[in-house]
């Protein structure tokens, strides 16, 4: 049990091995696979190459102000004291540069739904810009649905517009033509006028094609990348491919210089609402000054009053101080309070709230900032056109800004109930003031009380005059929240990568012929080589017989026999001779797994070439089922075997002599078939028969059927030396690996050995150098394998 387990692990083991001299013989001998598909895969790469227009690349980078990061574009002071300053996420302005709409506008601007190319020799080659002697202005660009293609070739002030197989139209420049619904004119390229190097460019037929917006926008988007360059950093990366060099770089500049213009936009909306808030107070104080002046002059023509007096003076600059304070918080209250209606008023369809006008007050001013933010977000994502009403982005951004604006007003009436205190204050201390004056004549009383409403809407004017200028100049100075670093520029072809090409082709190309010859060996059932059998078997290989193309007469071995299968069947001979241990070899027993592997053919020229050595020699032909051997011999007897085990014949009454050998070559035939044919095999009557047989003839040949069918192989072996089966190349089914090694390890055959049939003579021997010797010089013929019918 020991012995047959390690039997099983050296099996494994070896089965498991990869025999690498074996493949690189195998590789060696298949040449023209590989230099074949090496051919095939590079031409192909070649052509690639040849056919393909190059794609190229721009790049440019753009600094983001992020507060969170930092960044060297600072807000200005006055911007944030009237609470317009906005903090910038890059993951926010990220989205922004990718978003449909802002890609939508470089396509519109740039016109990129309209491409134009020129034929070349190979390919068509793309023109952009200047390269085009004409523009191509389409009136209703919405209107395209489809994909469109035109031919038009430009003469002089007039142009010819095909389509396909259609008549073409003449058209003249700066005329409106419309096809397939597209409005459009055709006028000369200024650019291409001026700057044009080949003159001949002009006569070339332009081929157009012309894009929906969506589709157009959709195509660059996807080729649009923008990443940022670090965590740490607020740069951000941009790139986009295109197999125009100065189209991808117009892309990308225009991508940038929208993208500031719509930034700047958003944040001048602010500056400008807060001026506008601004006008309406100065209308309404100016109003209320020009009242206040009217009274003054109209009280000193009526009591003709020039001066006042110095009581009035002193008790005018006492109220002067409390006036102030008075102005300074009846401005906060009128503020606080003009900014509580416009809460009030735009609850519904909130907008940008007014700046606190320097309140300073913190919390104010940050729930200000942060709701116009909130604002102008909202408004971005709503002009979006891929996001639909109820999209929950959307959702979140409406419920933020009413969540903030309700904080805000309850933090702008807790303001005012504040402020409101604090002018009741003022006014017990006016009160004050008050009594003391009614001491003064009554003509310098009223006089002061008028001109101390004058002084409160004065400051009250010029405050707001000064905050409109400070407005002013915060709207002319304001800056876009990023700057360009790298300006666009292309960086060369980055496809197709005729370096990686060709390394793939080449790989590929080993690769193809490899494979297939992995497939073929993976899903080859059949006996391969020598090497394939003694790797899966431990049954010793004990000769290889190589293929014959076409054979006249089934003996190949004669006296001056020189061919390869006759010295490869006197060398099996002598092999078998070598077996011996302590004794000779002389009933041998040839059999197969199954039919067609050639053992018929085996048995008698192996018995042939012991009858060349004037060795009496017989060829049992114990295939009772299916006998071959003496038809392949031309030799027809009803009687034979059968005959002799039955008992109705004599073993000299069918024995039958060949021909040519000197009465040392004999044939037992079959005879008829028998019913039972393993009962006749088993009986005593055969032990006999091999008996005799042994005591007539030196060499006993024993032709069996394939013990993968049948038993009789196996009934026969304590009567023989030596058991010979037979396997072909390309026609047994591997499957008989299993039953050797199963027999082997369970010790049954110990005598059992194999022959392998129909080897490829040509590639085996030229492995050991045969081809340069004399067996290369024979030819055999076509189509035979030393077999026998099935």
């Amino acid at each position: 049990m020991k012995d047959q387990d390690l039997y099983a692990e050296e099996l494994l083991k070896d089965e498991e091995s990869f025999d690498l001299k074996r493949w690189i013989f195998r590789i060696f001998r298949s040449w023209y696979w590989f230099a074949g598909s090496l051919f095939v895969c590079l031409l192909a790469a070649w052509l690639y190459l040849h056919y393909t227009n190059p794609v190229y690349q721009a790049i440019a980078a753009v600094m983001i102000k992020d507060e969170k990061k930092g960044g060297d574009i600072s807000d200005n002071s006055v911007l944030k004291e009237l609470g317009i300053n906005s903090n910038k996420l890059v993951e926010n302005e990220i989205e922004v540069l990718r978003s449909y709409d802002l890609m939508e506008e470089v396509v519109r601007r740039q016109e990129l739904n309209i491409s134009f190319s020129v034929e070349g020799h190979i390919r068509d080659i793309p023109v952009f810009g200047k390269d085009v002697p004409f523009l191509l202005e389409l009136l209703n660009p919405d209107s395209v649905f489809s994909a469109v293609s035109w031919s038009i070739s430009v003469d002089g002030n007039k142009a010819s517009i095909s389509q396909g197989t259609e008549k073409p139209v003449e058209i003249a420049f700066g005329a409106v033509h419309t096809i397939q619904g597209i409005r459009f004119e055709i006028l000369p390229n200024e650019n291409f006028i001026k700057n044009r190097a080949d003159a001949k460019i002009s006569s070339h037929t332009f081929f157009v094609s012309i894009l929906p917006l969506q589709a157009a926008t959709g195509m660059y988007s996807g080729r649009l990348s923008v990443e940022p360059v670090s965590k740490q950093a607020s740069v951000v990366s941009l790139s986009i491919s295109d197999p125009h060099p100065e189209r991808a770089k117009a892309v990308l500049a225009t991508l940038i210089d929208i993208y500031n213009r719509q930034g700047l936009d958003d944040k001048n909306k602010v500056t400008a609402n807060t001026i506008d808030f601004l006008n309406e107070r100065l209308k309404a104080v100016s109003a209320d000054l020009q009242s206040v002046e009217g009274k003054v002059k109209d009280f000193k023509s009526q009591n003709q009053i020039m001066d006042i007096s110095a009581d009035a003076q002193q008790f005018l600059n006492m109220a002067k101080d409390i006036d102030m304070q008075r102005a300074e918080s009846q401005t906060k209250l009128n503020i606080i309070s003009a900014l509580e209606r416009d809460l009030l008023l735009n609850q519904e369809n909130p907008g940008l709230v007014p700046s606190t006008l320097g309140l300073q007050e913190v919390s104010l001013a940050s729930l200000i900032e942060k709701h116009n933010s909130l604002v102008l977000e909202k408004g971005r994502r709503e002009k979006d056109n891929e996001i639909g009403p109820q999209n929950p982005l959307l959702t979140d951004l409406k419920l933020q800004v009413q969540e903030t604006r309700h904080k805000l007003l309850t933090n702008v009436r807790n303001l005012k109930e504040a402020y409101q205190i604090a002018l009741n204050d003022i006014s017990r201390k006016d009160d004050q003031l008050k009594s003391r004056i009614t001491n003064m004549p009554q003509l310098e009383q009223k006089l002061v009380e008028i001109k101390r409403n004058q002084n409160v809407e004065e400051q009250l004017y010029a405050y707001l005059l000064q905050k409109r200028e400070e407005a002013a100049v915060t709207l002319a100075s304001n800056i876009p929240d990023s700057r360009t670093i790298a300006r666009a520029r292309n960086i060369g072809a980055v496809s197709p990568n005729s370096r990686m090409i060709w390394v793939m082709a080449f790989i590929i190309g080993i690769l193809v012929p490899l494979l297939i010859m992995m497939g073929m060996d993976f899903f080859n059932d059949k006996v391969g080589d020598a090497a394939e059998v003694e790797q899966h078997t431990k049954v010793p290989l004990l000769g290889v017989i190589s293929h014959i193309r076409k054979i006249n007469e089934p003996i190949v071995i004669g006296q001056r026999s020189r061919t390869v299968v006759a010295e490869q069947i006197r060398a099996l001979r002598t092999a078998i001779g070598f077996t011996a241990k302590g004794g000779d070899v002389r009933n041998i027993l040839v059999t197969s797994s199954q039919p067609g592997d050639g053992k018929s053919f085996i048995s008698i020229n192996l018995a042939a070439s012991y009858a060349l050595l004037n060795k009496r020699t017989v060829i049992v032909e114990l295939d009772l089922r299916k006998p071959h051997v003496g038809k392949y011999l031309g030799i027809s007897s009803k009687e034979g075997i059968t005959s002799i085990l039955t008992g109705r014949a004599q073993l000299s009454d069918v024995l039958i002599e060949i021909p040519e050998y000197n009465q040392q070559l004999y044939l037992l035939p079959a005879g008829y078939l028998p019913p039972n044919p393993a009962e006749l095999i088993s009986s005593g009557k055969m032990t006999e028969l091999i008996t005799k047989l042994k005591q007539q003839f030196e060499y006993v040949i024993i032709d069996t059927p394939p013990f993968g069918l049948v038993t009789d192989a196996i009934l026969m072996q304590p009567h023989v030396d030596i058991m010979l089966t037979v396997l072909r190349q390309g026609h047994t089914i591997k499957h008989v690996y299993e039953e050797l090694n199963d027999r082997k390890m369970r010790n049954l055959d110990n005598k059992l050995y194999v022959i392998l049939n129909g080897v490829g003579w040509r590639k085996r021997y030229r492995q050991y150098g045969y081809s340069n010797g004399k067996y290369s010089s024979y030819s055999y013929g076509k189509g035979y394998f030393a077999d026998e019918e099935s």
